[in-house]
């Protein structure tokens, strides 16, 4: 039976910092020397122009109600999962470690409903959001509303993780091969929570667009801060449990997703009024394993040779196959759509002649470059492996995994792109609500010095109420891609514990007087 570790928490009250039941005082420096490791060569002074907010958007054009969860449903769901396909042991090991460091006890149904309700009504939206030409574009996304006797505590708006194909989204439900709203149904919805979550431009209703990705964060955090009213629409009588008579909004993402969460809080923070216009109040955002830092530390890794640095500083990746296979699947989303948005579609300005080419990319007939097999339907796992396979065909490995060979390197060198990177990262502000970040121990996609230099930089610049939390993988079991083995999570499989450790994040600032 492996060894459990304690989950290390970083928590900022002033210059206050807490390992789990300890606490120390430490020094404004300190703040630079998480983990015992000095950040400040990964932090660069950072201004963030205003977002501005308009009326104009979030829209409602249509809504339908597709289906209900049930409680008995959701707790035989995510009790299942959480054991999918593992030996009997290590099944077990997951249950003991969730009610251990969760406080939910998956041996009852009880004990994942965290407040009574009758169902989960699962809708359909479109909406209006900001574009990047700056128009009105018709977007859509999912939203769980819990029916029962019980006010809900608040709402969540919930920014989902990379997907390679554009049905894996929230609104599409039961042919989400993720289903990613079930699960958030089961962890969140059934704790009492309301929970909007966007499909992202270039997705959904909007796919046969390119999908701005990572590098132009602000129009993917405004297609869910679009969606906040669309719940007085669809559901205008639903009571809340209010702050000072409004309702508690509470942000979060995994991934992708985790960056846009915390640009929604300092977009929030930036347009005062507008929340308490609306009728909200940001009670707290959790980011979860979020690439908040592009340029000094997720460009650098990407470019890095991690194959053999594996539980290795300054990256900590836990599995070098894993972060070789899904590197150029990243690579090529970020590049292409920069060259679609910056470039005209000029796919020789950023990707390498082979890489682009892809070589021996056909899917059913039918022969793609890069750029069009990202639009194309193909299931997430196809499209990974044609990607990596198209990198192969570069000198690209799993002993050498550095993108560079993937690009064209010139546009490493192009100011204009570096400028665009800079410009998405979102570690370096003063915040004013607090952000608790969560992340893993190790990590093969999004390494967590994304999160302890976000947690240092916004820590330097004086934010209130900051806190880190460390879980470390090897207090969870997943499938293996090797036969006759379960393995320790890793970022492919984190999200579907770790929403159990953001619901405490939630549950410990959600109010307890009922309202309208």
């Amino acid at each position: 039976m492996p060894i459990k570790k304690l989950l290390l928490i970083l928590s900022l009250s002033s210059t206050s910092l807490a390992f789990a039941a300890e606490s120390a005082v430490m020094t404004e420096s300190a703040h630079l020397n998480v983990h015992g490791t000095d950040l400040s060569q990964y932090i660069a002074p950072s201004s963030y122009a205003k977002v501005n907010l308009s009326e104009s958007f979030g829209q409602l054009i249509s809504e339908s109600q597709i289906l209900s969860y049930q409680p008995d449903e959701l707790h035989k769901y995510y009790r299942d999962k959480v054991c999918e396909d593992l030996f009997g042991w290590n099944c077990k090991y997951n249950l003991k470690n969730i009610k251990q460091y969760t406080g939910v006890d998956l041996k009852q149904e009880s004990g994942l409903i965290g407040q009574s309700f009758s169902q989960i009504d699962a809708h359909r939206v479109i909406y209006t959001s900001l574009g990047m030409d700056k128009q009105a574009h018709p977007v859509s996304g999912a939203i769980l509303i819990p029916q029962g006797s019980e006010p809900v505590k608040g709402v969540v708006l919930f920014y989902h993780f990379t997907v390679l194909n554009k049905t894996n989204i929230p609104s599409n439900f039961a042919k989400d091969e993720f289903k990613l709203s079930k699960t958030m149904a089961s962890t969140l919805a059934s704790d009492g929570y309301a929970v909007v979550m966007p499909d992202y431009l270039g997705m959904g209703a909007d796919e046969s667009a390119v999908h701005p990705y990572v590098i132009y964060p602000e129009v993917n955090a405004l297609s869910g801060i679009y969606m906040l009213d669309l719940l007085k629409k669809i559901q205008p009588n639903l009571k809340y449990k209010l702050v000072n008579n409004q309702i508690p909004l509470y942000i979060s993402g995994y991934s992708e997703g985790g960056a846009y969460a915390l640009w929604a809080a300092k977009i929030l923070q930036d347009n005062k009024g507008y929340l308490a216009a609306h009728g909200y109040n940001l009670i707290k955002t959790v980011p979860m394993e979020g690439a908040y830092n592009l340029s000094k530390v997720t460009l650098p890794f990407l470019l890095d040779n991690s194959a053999s640095k594996v539980e290795q500083a300054p990256y900590y990746v836990a599995d070098a196959r894993i972060a070789s296979f899904t590197k150029p699947g990243f690579v090529a989303n970020v590049l292409n759509s920069y060259a679609h948005f910056h470039l005209n579609d000029d796919e020789s300005a950023v990707f390498s002649e082979d890489f682009g080419a892809c070589k021996d990319c056909e899917i059913k007939g039918t022969a793609y470059n890069l750029a069009g097999l990202l639009q194309s339907p193909a299931a997430e796992i196809v499209k990974y492996k044609l990607i990596y396979n198209a990198a192969s065909e570069t000198g690209y490995s799993n002993s050498d995994n550095s993108i560079l060979p993937l690009t064209n390197v010139q546009l490493l060198k192009n100011p204009q792109f570096i400028d665009q990177v800079e410009a998405a990262d979102i570690y370096n502000w003063r915040a004013t609500t607090p952000i608790n970040f969560l992340t893993l121990e190790y990590d093969s996609n999004v390494t967590r010095l994304n999160s302890e230099t976000a947690y240092a930089a916004m820590a330097a610049q004086g934010s209130s109420t900051l806190s880190l939390t460390v879980i470390p993988n090897q207090n969870y079991k997943t499938k293996s891609y090797m036969p006759f083995s379960d393995m320790n999570i890793d970022h492919p499989s984190g999200l579907t514990f770790m929403l159990l450790f953001a619901r405490n994040q939630f549950d410990e600032s959600s109010p307890s007087v009922s309202g309208n």
